[in-house]
């Protein structure tokens, strides 16, 4: 056994030693973190790590609508400019102001964007104790931006239709239309924004509505109604949106 063993040792040596002669010496561009490297080749030894800078959210218009008394619906138009990342969650307000610009009330909440996306964020049933004569719309900042792999959640809406609710039926009117995955996967929430717009194509009412477990390539009808009397719009903007970055 002792013979056996001292022929060993050597071819082990030889072995190990021809690993660490033939292994690839670390360099600044193999792909691999290593070398203290503080990125795959980037940071350490190598050149520095590249920043990446995110621009804030931006908001492209608001507005407020009354109504009833004393009760708003709001909606704001944003979008993001970072091209290939997102935010699975970011915090808004809007504030209302009387005619003093005196802050009477205000609504907060929290939502999502992806990469590229504009789209409307909507608060409905605002109730202010005094008639409001500005609004404005805020993101809260210091939002955690994600990297984005899968680009766009190909929701389709099509068929609006705008039309007075049937006497015996709640609402003063109604948009109906169909919602469409034309993704492969299955979303277990989607949001379907409805703006309405009069002939100098300005918002004349907001409304939303939530379409819940929606499979893949299946089609789906959905409803937004609108209690409080209005004129006729003149188009209906329609916009549907999932939380793609939800790792839920």
């Amino acid at each position: 056994q002792q013979l056996w063993l001292f022929w060993l040792a050597p071819i082990v040596g030889a072995v190990i030693a021809g690993y660490y002669i033939l292994k690839p010496k670390a360099t600044c561009n193999d792909g691999i973190r290593n070398q203290k490297e503080e990125g795959a080749d980037c940071g350490g030894p190598c050149a520095a790590c590249r920043v990446t800078r995110f621009e804030d959210i931006k908001v492209l218009s608001h507005k407020s609508f009354l109504i009833s008394d004393g009760s708003y619906d709001a909606m704001a138009e944003i979008k993001n400019p970072n091209a290939d990342y997102g935010a699975a969650e970011f915090q808004y307000v809007f504030n209302f102001y009387d005619a003093d610009r005196k802050l009477i009330g205000e609504r907060s909440g929290k939502s999502f964007i992806s990469a590229s996306q504009t789209r409307y964020v909507i608060e409905s049933n605002i109730q202010l104790a005094a008639p409001a004569a500005l609004v404005d719309f805020i993101v809260t900042p210091n939002i955690s931006w994600q990297k984005q792999s899968l680009y766009s959640s190909d929701l389709s809406v099509f068929s609006t239709r705008y039309e007075l609710t049937p006497q015996g039926e709640s609402g003063f009117a109604k948009v109906t239309g169909i919602l469409e995955n034309k993704t492969e996967f299955d979303f277990d929430n989607v949001e379907v924004d409805i703006v309405l717009v009069g002939e100098d194509d300005r918002p004349i009412a907001v409304g939303k509505t939530s379409v819940d477990n929606l499979r893949f390539s299946e089609s789906r009808s959905f409803a937004v109604l609108f209690y409080d009397e209005m004129p006729t719009p003149s188009n209906i903007y329609a916009k549907a949106i999932t939380n793609i970055l939800d790792p839920a």
